[in-house]
């Protein structure tokens, strides 16, 4: 019986999303690169990973994000310190990918998928097959304006954008709203390091707005809000990267 239980426990806990990873060394998936999507997603971790002379230099290096590919818009990058072993790392990764997604609060405003943290990249190596992988930029959206009634209305879904905002002059995205239908699609045109203008189009056209974004890094984290006007002249927001009810919270008051 005592037997019967322990592989129970064992079953159960390996197939827990995100409860285990495997060594680098056991990996079927390939080495990671310099520029894959998820480092040029997250330029500050794609700094620590690959040039930093002291996490460069870690034993274990690992990197975790929440899965499917479209919840990818936090990580956790972790590195060894003394004699810490390649499991120790791979779960503080994982550990503090779930602590930041816990605090950005409910994700049901925006995703129709469960959102978990898995470890992807361990020592350099995929431990996630390439095809689950981030393979352009993602977030939460929400997209605030004013009807021609005066009243506030909201669109709350999902957006995939260029991965290079701030380096290449023109970046396209997509919106798509919880029923996984695009629903808008739209233009970044950067002016300066961090801002610049956008452009969106929704509904087949019958809704429209345009206006200036900046990118706003750090604490609670990284993400874009543009402010400007829709096609009748009235007030829009939109914020990229953060939760409906945080980004309603931050932006809302238009």
């Amino acid at each position: 019986m005592h037997r019967l239980l322990a592989v129970i426990l064992l079953a159960a806990i390996a197939a827990a999303p995100g409860a285990w990873a495997q060594p680098a060394s056991q990996s079927p998936y390939g080495k990671a690169e310099r520029r894959d999507p998820v480092f040029l997603r997250f330029p500050e971790m794609a700094e620590r990973y690959w040039v930093n002379s002291e996490t460069n230099a870690a034993s274990h290096k690992v990197v975790a994000v929440p899965l499917p590919r479209q919840c990818a818009f936090v990580y956790a990058d972790s590195y060894s310190r003394g004699q810490m072993s390649e499991s120790e790392v791979q779960q503080l990764a994982l550990s503090n990918c779930n602590r930041k997604l816990a605090e950005l609060g409910p994700l049901g405003e925006n995703y129709n998928v469960d959102c978990r943290c898995q470890v992807v990249i361990s020592n350099e190596t995929y431990v996630v097959p390439r095809n689950v992988m981030p393979d352009a930029s993602y977030g939460p959206v929400s997209i605030f304006y004013r009807d021609d009634r005066g009243n506030v209305a909201r669109l709350n879904g999902v957006a995939r954008y260029g991965a290079l905002i701030g380096r290449d002059r023109s970046v396209t995205f997509n919106v798509e709203n919880l029923r996984g239908e695009s629903v808008c699609e739209g233009t970044f045109t950067n002016e300066a390091p961090g801002s610049g203008r956008f452009s969106l189009s929704c509904f087949a056209g019958k809704f429209s707005g345009n206006g200036s974004y900046q990118s706003r890094m750090g604490a609670p984290n990284d993400h874009i809000v543009g402010r400007g006007q829709t096609g009748r002249g009235l007030p829009i927001v939109m914020v990229i990267g953060l939760p409906a009810q945080l980004a309603l919270n931050t932006y809302g008051g238009i």
